[in-house]
């Protein structure tokens, strides 16, 4: 039965026992006045009030039927957007990590249970257009690094050649820079396309997140001498965290990187790293000009940069957020974004840190 015929049976049964209750109940008034008639006569008949007749029936009759046709009628909505409802959470629910499982069909053949048919098609096609760009992303990333190893051996050769010319030298050492920044982009790309297979190795192990953040404040502080920001580690408890050494090291390189590169000159940088129930929490904060709060939103995609950041004058590919991201949620963590009141950036990452 189509969920149109099913809504139409519904609401048929539900106005046929109002009207059982109003036929009802104005045959027990006609009923009622017949015995009248009979017992005193039409005098006596003429006695009772139509009007007060005619509003008992509406009250004692036509009201309970109008509030079984509310009540049925509530009931039959909820029972027709039940279905609606479980696909809609369905929907919401869809994202990458699960486009290979069907959302469950009800099989009764419905305009419901053919949309979720289509939708698990859709899912289908999405999943294999997924795999399809990890894959190509992989290969692509695996070929190109033959030919980049290559063709930066022969610049760097070119490079500290001698022999050649000192313009051929120059332009050598150019093309070289740009290489390196190729193959950094292709790297990146490669730890992106295996986050999202599922292929990156995570050891598991206990890392004192507070000695990484300690080291991370002096190096930061190194980078950013020379565009005279200072770093500032506030409070840095002592917190330890299940995961992968290596690979949160790398988080939190691409934070300060990040809070370095598009900051301003005379500028500042603050770290804090504090507990929180049964959570680690690191915000790094720093000055620079702040992305308009329509774009916030998606400083976490893939070569987002910002068209306030994205010049030549600021290095980078637009990729050390998403990494970070990738890496946090390997973790188990979140991460977010935010610019406080007095205009300054911050990022915080919260990672599970049980007792």
């Amino acid at each position: 039965m189509t969920l149109r015929r099913r809504i139409l049976f519904y609401y048929a049964v539900t106005l046929s026992f109002s009207l059982v209750i109003v036929a009802y109940w104005s045959w027990f008034e006609f009923n009622e006045q017949r015995d009248v008639v009979l017992h005193g006569g039409v005098e006596a008949a003429l006695k009772e009030s139509p009007l007060l007749e005619s509003l008992e029936i509406i009250l004692f009759g036509g009201l309970p039927a109008i509030l079984l046709g509310i009540a049925g009628g509530a009931l039959l909505m909820r029972q027709a957007l039940r279905p609606i409802e479980k696909l809609t959470e369905a929907l919401e629910k869809t994202d990458v990590s699960n486009l290979s499982t069907p959302v469950p069909r009800s099989g009764n053949g419905d305009e419901l249970d053919r949309m979720t048919a289509v939708f698990n098609r859709m899912k289908e096609r999405l999943g294999l257009s997924f795999t399809q760009a990890r894959e190509f992303t992989l290969n692509a990333s695996h070929e190109l690094k033959t030919p980049l190893t290559i063709i930066h051996g022969t610049l760097e050769q070119m490079a500290t050649n001698e022999q050649a010319a000192e313009v051929d030298r120059e332009r050598a050492a150019s093309l070289l820079e740009e290489v390196q920044r190729l193959s950094s982009i292709v790297g990146q790309l490669s730890f992106l396309a295996r986050a999202d297979a599922g292929l990156l190795p995570s050891a598991r192990e206990s890392v004192a997140l507070d000695i990484l953040v300690r080291d991370l404040a002096e190096e930061t502080m190194i980078l950013a001498s020379g565009a005279e920001v200072s770093v500032t580690l506030g409070e840095c408890q002592s917190v330890s965290v299940s995961g992968d050494k290596m690979r949160l090291r790398q988080l939190l390189l691409n934070l300060a990187d990040n809070a370095v590169k598009y900051n301003e000159r005379g500028g500042s940088i603050e770290m804090t790293l504090v507990r929180q129930n049964d959570d680690a929490v690191f915000t790094i904060t720093n000055t620079g000009i702040a992305l308009p709060a329509e774009l916030r939103s998606r400083v976490f995609e893939r070569f987002f940069r910002g068209d306030l950041a994205h010049n030549s004058a600021t290095e980078g590919s637009g990729l050390g957020l998403s990494i970070a991201k990738s890496i946090v949620e390997a973790h188990q963590g979140a991460i977010g974004y935010n610019v406080l009141p007095d205009g300054r950036t911050q990022v915080v990452v919260t990672l599970p840190s049980p007792r």
